[in-house]
């Protein structure tokens, strides 16, 4: 069906309009030649990502996120160049075709080996530590228990255990026939002076599952008072990233098949889970460290698409707060804040009050707009007007976020209420305030208009395509993919080069070696050929990595370059003043990078 690989990738990126596929992630609002939306990569208030349909583009002036619409599902999916191509090929309705018949699969089934190796090593050393809790009569890790007044039934269920000492453990891992190597590997071993050791000793064990129900990682609480951290966690291994996995998730996901939740609640601390779920709160997870992320803003909404967040009210918690209503809502889903009584967590709520005050507060959470405002207004001295006016302005600015008319004159009563200045005023001032935000828009369209009009088409002779050109052919000769660690596709401008790019990820990404005869299997690349045929200057081993290095470099000036011809050429034609001002910006940005660029090749050079 498909001649080449090269073939079948065309054919998806023709059926993969970015527009069309960009649409399930982000709203889209068509501005001259382009779409803006807001960055569905990193967190923003204004609309600062575009989209170009023609060439199939994307771009954020924020993060400076860009590529082309396999690198878009790469980035806002998390996945690998290869899976990026299976999610648009389902989408497609298309099969992937099989052009990697010598595959090295020994390899891949030995990293699923290993995985299950290190799984079942996991397990055991969590059975380990749970049968070394539950045989403890006294000492330290019993008094904590009972402080916490933990039941038998939450240490089963939540895999609790005990490390006694640094030996015990290793010892009974390599009695389960587990290597040195093994241990290290899994994080549950530390090595000092080439003995190693139990990495949690002397701490009570909680367990980290993932949603498979797998032991991935431990946490270790300190018992007693002492020098030590608090807690001491699993440094992220092959099995376990931190940014991936839910603390609870295993009793979550047991909940959600028996009870009928509205929300899942999400907090800070392990025992805050553990609490909660003794005094029969389920629906309740922690993410892993303060802030959450978008892959468990993504697990979440597997359980439930309404999430209550639940920190602290330290800075470090409302950062965690702020940043966690944005990720939630990137991730299409419904977000309120659960408000604590000052100066307690929720293990301390339910020590302290029961549950029932603990739902109340849960009854009682509050939009991401009003817990800003009321944030903002601790900021102020509100008994003063210069600190009224001050909060007044900062809360409207709170309501730039929303998206419609109602929503945002919603919350002026409440500004009003606090701030002691008149409805009509703060809807006055909020009228000028989303005016200033609709200008800004309307000039960041300006860049996108008769784009094809101003495109400049580089010389097949000039340095971009002597520099685009070697590099390709080290990425096949010397793999340079593994020497470049940046995308490089951005800065390629022809479709037959980033045919070839893509190719190259595609081989990378099934574990397979690239060599220069590769090339020749793309039939209906002319660049391919002319590339593999090429005469190029071999490189030493001993400056393999600066040459290359320096090659991407130059092609990024010369990219660069092309971009600045490209904005001279629309201020030309420009007649307003102000989009005349803001391209003649765009092309001293774009000028200092070049410098800058230039000056980075200078020293790398030692000139």
């Amino acid at each position: 069906m498909y001649k080449d690989y090269s073939s079948f990738l065309q054919e998806l990126r023709d059926k993969s309009n970015i527009i069309d596929v960009a649409q399930k992630y982000v709203d889209l609002e068509k501005k001259g030649g382009r779409y803006w939306a807001r960055c569905p990569i990193h967190n923003e208030k204004t609309p600062s990502f575009t989209l170009d349909e023609v060439r199939g583009t994307f771009y954020c002036f924020g993060c400076h996120a860009s590529g082309d619409v396999f690198s878009f599902i790469e980035q806002v999916e998390h996945v690998n160049f290869k899976e990026a191509v299976q999610i648009l090929a389902n989408r497609a309705g298309m099969e992937v075709p099989n052009f990697t018949s010598d595959y090295n699969k020994e390899k891949k089934e030995a990293e699923r080996l290993k995985k299950e190796r290190l799984y079942g090593l996991m397990r055991d050393a969590g059975i380990y530590y749970h049968n070394n809790l539950m045989a403890q009569q006294t000492g330290e890790v019993i008094d904590y228990i009972s402080k916490r007044k933990l039941t038998r039934s939450t240490l089963k269920t939540f895999g609790m255990g005990y490390s006694s000492g640094y030996n015990e453990l290793i010892e009974f891992l390599r009695n389960k026939g587990y290597t040195n190597e093994e241990m290290l590997e899994c994080g549950v071993a530390k090595e000092k002076n080439g003995k190693i050791y139990d990495f949690e000793a002397g701490r009570l064990i909680v367990p980290i599952f993932n949603n498979m129900n797998n032991v991935v990682a431990f946490g270790g609480r300190v018992l007693g008072s002492s020098d030590f951290m608090k807690y001491k966690n699993t440094e992220e291994t092959l099995i376990f990233k931190k940014r991936n996995e839910l603390f609870g998730v295993h009793t979550l996901k047991k909940a959600k098949l028996t009870e009928n939740f509205n929300c899942v609640i999400v907090v800070e601390g392990y025992m805050d889970v553990i609490s909660l779920y003794q005094a029969g709160v389920r629906n309740v997870v922690a993410s892993m460290g303060t802030a959450l992320t978008i892959e468990q803003a993504r697990m979440l909404k597997y359980y439930n698409n309404n999430i209550y967040l639940c920190y602290d009210g330290d800075n470090a918690g409302q950062k965690a707060t702020y940043k966690g209503i944005d990720i939630l809502r990137d991730a299409g889903l419904n977000v309120k804040v659960i408000t604590l009584i000052e100066g307690l967590d929720p293990d301390d709520i339910i020590k302290q009050y029961g549950v029932n005050k603990f739902i109340e507060l849960v009854d009682k959470a509050i939009s991401p707009s009003e817990y800003k405002i009321l944030a903002v207004a601790k900021e102020f001295d509100l008994s003063e007007p210069e600190g009224q006016g001050k909060f007044a302005v900062k809360a409207l600015d709170v309501l730039s976020e929303l998206s419609t008319i109602v929503e945002r004159e919603a919350y002026i009563p409440l500004i009003s209420k606090l701030s002691r200045l008149s409805e009509q005023s703060l809807t006055k001032q909020l009228n000028i305030m989303q005016d200033n935000v609709n200008g800004y828009k309307e000039s960041k369209a300006i860049e996108s208009q008769n784009e094809d009009r101003y495109k400049v088409k580089p010389s097949v002779n000039n340095k971009y395509f002597k520099a685009a050109r070697f590099l390709i052919y080290s990425i096949f000769k010397y793999d340079a993919l593994s020497i470049i660690k940046e995308d490089i596709s951005p800065y390629l401008t022809e479709k037959e080069h980033i045919a070839i790019y893509d190719y190259a990820r595609e081989i990378k990404a099934n574990n397979k070696n690239l060599n220069i005869d590769i090339l020749k299997d793309l039939e209906n690349n002319s660049e391919a050929k002319l590339i593999a045929d090429g005469k190029f200057e071999e490189i030493p081993d001993d400056c393999r990595e600066q040459m290359l290095n320096d090659c991407f470099i130059t092609l990024k000036i010369d990219f660069l370059n092309i971009k600045q011809k490209e904005l001279s050429l629309r201020c030309s034609e420009e007649e307003n003043v102000d989009n005349q001002n803001l391209i003649r910006k765009q092309i001293a940005e774009i000028n200092d990078k070049i410098l800058e660029l230039k000056e980075l090749k200078r020293r790398k050079n030692g000139k």
